[in-house]
């Protein structure tokens, strides 16, 4: 990473530079949580008229995989610099097994405990939350 005038950045602006993408991508993480329950939401007002079925479908499915995403960024972001990278790597690999471990626990407990619950909306929320997450970090990487 370098500014604009090409100077290497030093290890605690990097830090920084890091967290603060970190948290702009939560931002923009939790925005796109509200905005997929709130489009579910009007369509069930507007068309649907399932007894908010489908809505909480969306909900869950997008709550799934935020919190599961969440987790995965706690613990791949714990470590920093050139010191730790075997720690990186292990807390990458820790992240992700927790994070897919979460969202197998997050299923089944959404379709044993909630009833009635449409599986097509849980899944189509998991994965607007995916697409989500994948255009958050572009707008990062773009204006980077």
């Amino acid at each position: 990473m370098t500014t604009h005038s090409n100077t290497p950045l030093r290890a605690s602006e990097r830090k920084e530079l890091q967290r603060v993408q970190l948290r702009r991508q939560a931002r923009l993480r939790s925005s796109s949580l509200l905005i997929i329950i709130v489009i579910a939401w009007l369509l069930e007002m507007t068309l649907f008229k399932s007894n908010l079925l489908i809505p909480k479908g969306v909900a869950l499915g997008a709550f799934i995989n935020w919190f599961a995403q969440s987790i995965f960024a706690w613990f791949a972001f714990r470590y920093t610099g050139a010191q730790a990278r075997q720690a990186i790597v292990s807390q990458l690999y820790l992240g992700q097994i927790i994070k897919w471990f979460v969202v197998m626990l997050g299923f089944a407990l959404v379709f044993i405990i909630i009833h009635p619950i449409s599986a097509g909306a849980v899944i189509f929320g998991f994965i607007a939350m995916q697409i989500g997450h994948f255009i958050s970090l572009w707008q990062i990487r773009k204006n980077s």
